[in-house]
């Protein structure tokens, strides 16, 4: 077509084009709200990836298809267990979680950057954010050269989580050493702690204390080691169905020192008996205590499904219902 044919058919070509022009609605801008919004908190939902342990020991599944499995049931993050990067250990069926945890820090993990890369590229491609890293550091160590060592490995995990995108890594306090106060574990915990904290906040990463261990029992204890340590990137990896009594108390006090949070589908009771979680609730608990960030669903004892087909409506709807939407 020569430039005069071409200049004859533009109006025919463009006709189209200015119907479907007249046809469309402009979007309107949203109106500013009238009032703040009820819950100055933001909730969202995702998995521990420690939940699909069964499919994750046998092979069955990756760390990448945990990512498109959390992604295909509405889900927009998953806490990386670190049980499962590579070199992958064969653990005997049925083998408690604390022992997978020393055989961990017996063989740590040494993923190749290969690997990494592949699973960001998942989590990316998916929607996903892999957003913390869980650690087997556990910091109350009774000797200094345990100590060097613990913080050594410390900084192993804040290295892989960097590589991974991840904004925080989940530590331990550990136990109490035989014959030791509980004072004295404190501040072995804290010698850790603080350099782990200080290299973490130049990768701007947090390294958040879970409530778990022996040290880290309930909100005092852990508002003792944070209180010690005095570092603005020390907060609270909160797992608001481990404590041993009062859960929903605990849970309240500490919403607002916390980074990243788990939760389950039972709570304390406040004489430590075990009861069916109310979400709601305990959702509305961290909304209004400030809390902004990842509620991540984990399960024990474990099944062959994992929590997602059962639970990822309902995370998803507590949520939103309270994330001032």
């Amino acid at each position: 077509m020569n430039r005069r044919e071409l200049l004859k058919s533009a109006p025919a070509l463009a006709a189209p084009l200015l119907a479907l022009q007249a046809s469309a609605q402009p979007v309107a801008p949203a109106s500013p709200p009238k009032s703040p919004v009820a819950y100055k908190g933001r909730l969202r939902p995702g998995v521990v990836a420690m939940s699909f342990r069964p499919q994750l020991e046998t092979g069955k599944f990756t760390y990448e298809d945990v990512v498109r499995y959390a992604a295909d049931y509405g889900l927009e993050g998953v806490d990386l267990t670190s049980y499962w990067v590579p070199p992958m250990l064969n653990f005997k069926p049925g083998i408690k979680s604390t022992e997978i945890s020393e055989l961990v820090r017996q063989t740590p993990a040494n993923p190749t950057n290969q690997w990494m890369a592949s699973l960001r590229s998942t989590a990316h491609k998916n929607g996903v954010q892999i957003y913390t890293v869980g650690s087997p550091v556990k910091m109350a160590q009774a000797t200094p050269e345990l100590r060097q060592k613990e913080i050594a490995f410390g900084k192993k995990w804040i290295d892989i989580a960097e590589r991974l995108g991840s904004g925080q890594v989940r530590v331990f306090g550990g136990g109490i050493a035989p014959g030791a106060t509980e004072a004295q574990a404190v501040d072995w915990a804290v010698e850790v702690y603080k350099p782990l904290l200080d290299y973490g906040a130049e990768r701007g990463i947090i390294m958040g204390l879970e409530n778990d261990d022996e040290l880290t029992r309930t909100s005092d204890q852990l508002f003792t080691i944070l209180n010690k340590v005095k570092h603005p990137w020390a907060k609270l990896n909160l797992d608001c169905g481990n404590f041993r009594k009062d859960g929903y108390a605990e849970t309240q006090k500490c919403a607002p020192y916390a980074a990243t949070t788990h939760i389950k589908t039972i709570m304390a009771t406040p004489d430590g008996k075990r009861e069916p979680a109310d979400w709601t609730k305990l959702f509305g608990i961290l909304a209004n205590g400030g809390y902004r960030g990842f509620v991540s669903v984990e399960m024990e004892p474990y099944d062959a499904e994992g929590p997602v087909p059962k639970y990822a409506a309902e995370l998803i709807r507590c949520a939103r219902l309270f994330s001032g939407a």
